[in-house]
């Protein structure tokens, strides 16, 4: 990596940072360790070319440090992938503080997992969950009864936050190729009016998948990790599934994403990060007189960007 490996302003090599970071985690300082970790990842990715970033993770990996973090539930889970990719429904729980972590946690992996669970990515993950509510309750007042579809719907846990789900004024549709996240969904929903349906997004792309029209169609975890062209296609498909007047909420993490240099070097969790341009960009292929408005907001740590389309 040349000189890459002396970049920080302190000219340590990766390993003097990680060798540092094990050091202090097992001595009992974790806050601070995960803390210089973090920063220095930070600054190591934004100064990397792709191929020495790619380098330095399976570095990370290969240290004694990784098996130390792996204590952690969240990080643990992330870089398992039980169910074949990083952020699956299981581990958003864990993140919403649902369910307590599985099996019995270390002492170290307590504190991990406090630390973890204030961080400022899982925070957005957090805020999402009540945004997606709040969005559920506005167009349930604005179409009283309406339809909405949630596209990798996950667990569904933003219906719990929302006042017109809980009143069953909406129905709602989770759509997820993961079927054991379906069942949890038909489990712990049934007082609600949801109804769920197994199908990839491709199906959706084939058209193969019987839909009527939403009120409102959502993709909160999706976006982050599809590629530009799959992702602009799939925003004109769940455009057209929307009835006249209804709304198209896509969130997606941003490149300001503090975390993303931990978690792709530990968790080997890789997202597509977009700015809000690049999001809005993703709405190129529907025509602009079929849309009514289209606008933009971000949370409060800038981590997570929206875009909200509504249909003429």
């Amino acid at each position: 990596m040349g000189d890459t490996a002396t970049l920080l302003t302190d000219c340590w090599s990766t390993d003097d940072i990680f060798d540092s970071t094990h050091t202090t985690i097992v001595d009992g300082d974790v806050h601070a360790a995960m803390g210089q970790l973090r920063r220095s990842l930070h600054e190591l990715r934004s100064h990397l070319q792709a191929d020495d970033w790619r380098l330095l993770g399976r570095e990370a990996r290969e240290h004694p440090l990784h098996e130390v973090l792996l204590e952690s539930p969240f990080t643990r889970r992330a870089y398992d992938k039980p169910r074949g990719y990083a952020g699956d429904a299981v581990l958003m729980d864990l993140i919403y503080g649902m369910t307590a972590p599985h099996g019995q946690l270390s002492a170290l992996g307590g504190m991990l997992y406090g630390y973890e669970f204030d961080s400022p990515c899982f925070q957005s993950v957090r805020a999402r969950r009540a945004i997606l509510a709040r969005e559920i309750d506005q167009v349930a007042a604005l179409a009283p009864g309406g339809r909405v579809l949630s596209v990798a719907s996950g667990h569904l846990r933003e219906i719990e936050w929302s006042r017109a789900a809980r009143a069953g004024a909406v129905e709602i549709t989770a759509l997820d190729q993961d079927r054991e996240s379906l069942e949890c969904v038909g489990r712990d929903y049934k007082r609600y009016r949801v109804g769920t349906r197994a199908a990839s997004i491709g199906d959706l792309l084939r058209r193969s998948v019987d839909l009527p029209r939403f009120d409102l169609v959502y993709a909160a975890g999706l976006y982050d990790y599809l590629e530009r062209e799959l992702a602009r296609t799939l925003t004109t498909a769940l455009f057209q599934l929307l009835a006249p007047g209804g709304r198209l909420l896509i969130a997606n993490f941003t490149p300001t994403t503090y975390d993303a240099a931990f978690m792709e070097t530990f968790m080997d969790w890789h997202l597509v990060y977009r700015t809000a341009d690049e999001v809005r960009a993703l709405a190129s292929g529907v025509p602009r007189t079929a849309v009514a408005a289209l606008e933009q907001f971000c949370d409060e740590n800038q981590h997570v960007t929206y875009m909200r389309l509504v249909k003429r």
